[in-house]
């Protein structure tokens, strides 16, 4: 049975496109005609004649409350009994304020009334009936001053009252000045004395208001910036601008337009009848459009890979229980994971995939009861609860997912290691919104990830400023690349038994930064998280391989960060700064932490090899401070190793470190690697080490750190 109905019924999409579209020719026929047939023949003309109005009354308002200021200053500078008081060789301050002083209180028709001398010094002043004290004309602004410099010649042969617009300290003012004298006769004073009275009026919401009701003009205000095309300028006696002047428009061409509403009516029931129609074929496409859209909603909020909830998932969840007002304790536990990026470079993307399916599935499965997961992007996944636990249930739920993550996780025949760094904040989203809360969880987790990786860090206010500072470190270390702010320094390297400088070390340094010297140990954390360490780690090679290749027989030793380690494109980077700069490979050594090797074994490997095949030397950094397995050193076939200071700095009174660092010898002579003991600060320590049978020696007591130029008057000194 056919049903008129059905939505099978219902016009395919190009028909209905058609329908929809003829109805909307009608419907801007009609408005169109509407619009220009009524409105725009009759109430533009009309706006704009009143605009023109209007405008015209403002500027005569504005000369009005300057005209008003100087009859002001003419009443009361002329005047025998201001003359008698004003030209005394003492000031009867009493009579001044009780004549002028409060006027302020009685009338309000000033503000402000000031005594100038012949040098247009203030003698005595009252502004807002209280004593003013200062001598010169600074709190007036340019507006004043410049009519003195305009007309003081007129002011002091008894001529005119002048009276202008002024920017004082206070605001925008209008100002008068004129000299005081008798109401009959030239002024009897036959020297260059002269006393001129000067009267100030500000601008304010009041006398505004009385302007708008006296010229007809609705809701006067001022601004210091202009707002709309309408405002107009206002100009201080001096020519500067001060401010604009804005009114709301009338529009008598709306009334106009009702009036002739009569004469549009068929028109105004025709375009009535076409979007009648409109809306009827619409409704019916648009119905469909309404469920399209809510399966767009779905797939708008849930992440295509874990099928998890998405940050903008989240983030609505919690807008929604914020508009209900909901005051409980709402927790976010925000995760990133550690070592992602490594599985993408070393697996791939597709295992990268596989294990973020594998994780969120695990995270889903822990989720306490009323929580809610989403993935975030990337790597990183977000836990919300609340409720007045909630703070517990999010700290019970981060440490069973470090528990989970902190063993191997199995994805078909790999075993992939893995970690997390995991921040927590809490708080009602009355105090701050969703994203305040979800700014705090980052700030933790970031805490987490710079103290060390896998742990749990709680927000506190004191995070927030120290991100706040690493952030704007981060920004001065991006424009100290720009603005060469940085420099690279060199430690020398001794030969151990020879004792002469055989390589040097580059270190970089940041003298040249405006707020001061910043140490490398501050400044390279935060580059190496931020992603600057690129930029850096490229400028530091690039820059010591250019300041030592005159230099044939010196070699050059410099540290690579782990983040520059991983970048899959560092070999061919090396690779054209050698070529760049004619720096031979044998001379250049780069120096690879042992932590690093440990957490990414097969791209350490990979690495290492294509350095070597380029002819550069790589060294194993800080060795002693972690695992020191002789099976990874076998493995990865270094050229050196560089004994940390924390281990070589001890053997003058540790017996065990001495032990310690003679069997790294031997262990090292048995590889065929040289050994260099770092942190060398005494002769004993020197000595000690070179009994060891370390190779080179480095550290202050040889020298500390220096510019090239050092570095050459020290080769000069040595060959001498």
């Amino acid at each position: 049975m056919y049903r008129t109905l059905s939505w099978r019924n219902i016009p395919n999409a190009r028909t209905l496109f058609a329908m929809v579209f003829m109805a909307g020719i009608g419907l801007i026929i009609s408005i169109v005609a509407l619009l220009y047939l009524s409105l725009h023949l009759i109430s533009t003309k009309t706006n704009e004649i009143d605009e023109h109005r209007t405008a015209l009354s403002v500027q005569g308002a504005i000369q009005t409350s300057v005209n008003r200021v100087s009859s002001l200053v003419l009443d009361n500078a002329v005047w025998d009994d201001a003359v008698r008081e004003a030209y005394r060789p003492t000031l009867d301050t009493d009579w001044l304020y009780n004549t002028w002083g409060t006027g302020f209180k009685i009338n309000n028709l000033y503000d402000g009334t000031f005594v100038l001398d012949e040098h247009f010094n203030v003698l005595w002043g009252s502004f807002q009936s209280r004593s003013f004290n200062e001598k010169n004309l600074d709190f007036f602004g340019n507006g004043l001053k410049a009519l003195i410099d305009q007309h003081g010649r007129a002011l002091a042969g008894e001529k005119n009252i002048y009276a202008g617009i002024s920017q004082t300290r206070t605001g925008v003012a209008f100002v008068g000045i004129g000299l005081i004298r008798p109401m009959v006769g030239r002024l009897q004073i036959h020297d260059g004395t002269r006393r001129y009275l000067v009267i100030t009026r500000h601008l304010n919401a009041r006398i505004l208001s009385d302007l708008g009701s006296t010229f007809q003009i609705d809701n006067l205000h001022f601004t210091p910036d202009k707002i709309n095309e309408r405002s107009m300028p206002l100009h201080s006696a001096a020519g500067e601008l001060v401010g604009f002047l804005n009114w709301q428009a009338r529009l008598p061409g709306a009334q106009a337009a009702r009036a002739a509403s009569s004469d549009i009516r068929q028109i105004v029931v025709l375009a009535s009848a076409l979007i009648l129609l409109f809306i009827l074929v619409s409704s019916v496409g648009l119905y469909k459009l309404a469920r399209g859209e809510s399966q767009a909603r779905l797939v708008a909020r849930t992440d295509w890979l874990s099928h998890l909830p998405n940050r903008r998932a989240l983030i609505e969840a919690l807008d929604r229980v914020r508009l209900r007002g909901d005051t409980d304790v709402k927790s976010v536990v925000f995760i990133d994971l550690d070592g992602f990026k490594d599985v993408n470079d070393i697996y791939g993307h597709s295992v990268g995939d596989d294990l973020i399916v594998a994780i969120a599935k695990t995270l889903n499965e822990r989720v306490p009861p009323g929580g809610m997961l989403a993935r975030m992007g990337g790597d990183e996944f977000a836990m919300t609860i609340g409720g007045d636990d909630a703070e517990e249930q999010a700290t019970a739920f981060a440490v069973s997912v470090l528990d989970f993550l902190t063993t191997p996780v199995q994805l078909g025949e790999r075993t992939i290691h893995i970690g997390a760094s995991i921040g927590i904040a809490s708080g009602t989203l009355t105090e701050c919104n969703s994203s305040e809360l979800f700014r705090r969880a980052d700030i933790a987790m970031y805490h987490a990830k710079m103290s060390g990786k896998g742990r749990i860090t709680h927000y506190d206010a004191e995070l927030n400023s120290v991100r706040e500072r690493k952030l704007a470190i981060e920004n001065q270390i991006r424009d100290g690349l720009e603005r060469d702010e940085f420099e690279v320094w060199y430690q020398p390297i001794v030969d151990a038994r020879s004792q002469t400088m055989s390589s040097v070390e580059a270190l970089v340094r940041w003298p040249r930064r405006p707020e001061g010297p910043l140490g490398p140990d501050t400044f390279i954390a935060i580059a190496e998280t931020s992603g600057l360490i690129y930029k850096l780690g490229q400028f530091v090679l690039q820059r010591a391989c250019e300041d030592l290749q005159p230099y044939g027989e010196l070699k050059l030793s410099v540290n690579i960060s782990p983040a520059q380690f991983r970048d899959p494109a560092f070999e061919e980077k090396v690779a054209s700064v050698l070529e760049s700069t004619r720096f031979p490979a044998h001379r250049l050594q780069l120096e690879v932490t042992e932590s690093y090797v440990l957490e990414n074994p097969e791209r350490a490997r990979m690495a290492i090899a294509n350095l070597k095949a380029l002819g550069t030397a790589v060294a194993l950094d800080d060795f002693g401070t972690g695992y020191s397995s002789i099976g990874y050193l076998r493995r990865f076939n270094f050229d050196t190793i560089k004994i940390d200071k924390s281990l070589a700095g001890l053997v003058d009174h540790d017996e065990q470190a001495a032990a310690l660092v003679s069997g790294t010898v031997r262990i090292a002579n048995a590889l065929g690697m040289a050994v260099v003991a770092e942190g060398v600060e005494t002769e004993k320590q020197m000595k000690l080490l070179r009994l060891a049978g370390c190779d080179q020696l480095q550290g202050f007591w040889f020298s500390q750190p220096m510019p090239i130029e050092s570095i050459r008057a020290l080769r000069k000194v040595r060959r001498c």
